[in-house]
């Protein structure tokens, strides 16, 4: 996956230049956004189970595929969603769980043809396809490209191979391709570049949202560094003026100020001066 690690080095190669309190709190948001994309995953599996469970049956072998299929990628998310709430998701997991999500997919959509009793280019046609645009635009939810490419590579490369195995597995021993569009959409023959338009599709779509999250991670990461900065300025300011500095349209230049009616304060400790002399200087500050 050269694209993914180019794509991985881009996203986190200014990583050691972060504080180590931004990237906790980076890493706080991360693990935030695993858990809520493991509820999708949950949500999205019931959405299937629901769907097929009204669905008409006709037409079936006695063998039915899908709810096997359904079941084991139930039992998936739930171990998912267990690791995210645990913190125990680490990056060769997430990697497996991308590519995990999009086989049991394809899997789903393969079984089709078993079991409705029909040529393996009839699941070509199904309309499940459209959940791989879902998982692929789920992985942004971290805010790491390198995810969102993976995601999309997988599910190009699964249906890149399951055209290939419609194409050299069909009952007549003869390629069901077809050039004629209306024959392609009221049969079961294959039209080569409507199945490439597919992949074309998912990969502009993989493409697209993984420049769109670089660029947006860049954002995230001024926006967690200033949002820490501005914690800290309330520290050593008045809250009022903190807001004033970090909120303010205009950045605050040296030499300008404002003119107000101000007390100032001078208080000393009796003997402070000869005791401070005697002290480590990180004493005499917590002291």
């Amino acid at each position: 996956m050269p694209a993914a690690s180019a794509l991985g080095r881009f996203a986190h190669r200014k990583a050691d230049d972060v504080p180590e309190r931004v990237r906790r709190a980076i890493a706080e948001a991360q693990h935030r956004s695993e858990v809520l994309i493991s509820w999708v995953q949950l949500g999205v599996v019931l959405t299937f189970a629901t769907l097929y469970a009204i669905s008409p049956k006709t037409a079936m072998t006695a063998f039915q595929p899908v709810p096997w299929v359904l079941a084991g990628y139930l039992a998936f998310t739930l171990v998912r969603l267990t690791f995210a709430y645990r913190r125990a998701l680490r990056p060769w997991l997430l990697g497996l769980s991308v590519v995990v999500d999009m086989a049991l997919l394809m899997g789903l959509i393969w079984s089709f043809h078993l079991q409705y009793a029909q040529p393996p280019a009839f699941y070509l046609k199904a309309p499940t396809l459209l959940y791989v645009f879902i998982f692929i635009a789920l992985r942004t939810l971290r805010s790491d490209a390198t995810y969102v490419v993976l995601a999309g590579a997988v599910a190009a490369a699964g249906w890149l191979g399951m055209l290939a195995y419609a194409i050299a597995f069909d009952p007549s021993g003869v390629p069901p391709i077809t050039r004629n569009y209306v024959h392609y959409i009221t049969s079961t023959s294959i039209l080569i570049g409507g199945e490439f338009d597919k992949v074309v599709s998912m990969l502009m779509v993989t493409a697209i949202l993984a420049v769109s999250l670089v660029r947006a991670r860049r954002t995230l990461r001024m926006a967690v560094t200033e949002g820490a900065a501005a914690s800290e300025l309330k520290r050593f300011f008045a809250p009022d003026i903190a807001r004033r500095i970090t909120g303010g349209d205009d950045l605050v230049r040296p030499g300008e100020g404002e003119l107000r009616d101000a007390a100032a304060l001078f208080v000393d400790l009796r003997g402070f001066t000869m005791l401070s002399r005697g002290m480590p200087p990180n004493t005499v500050v917590a002291l």
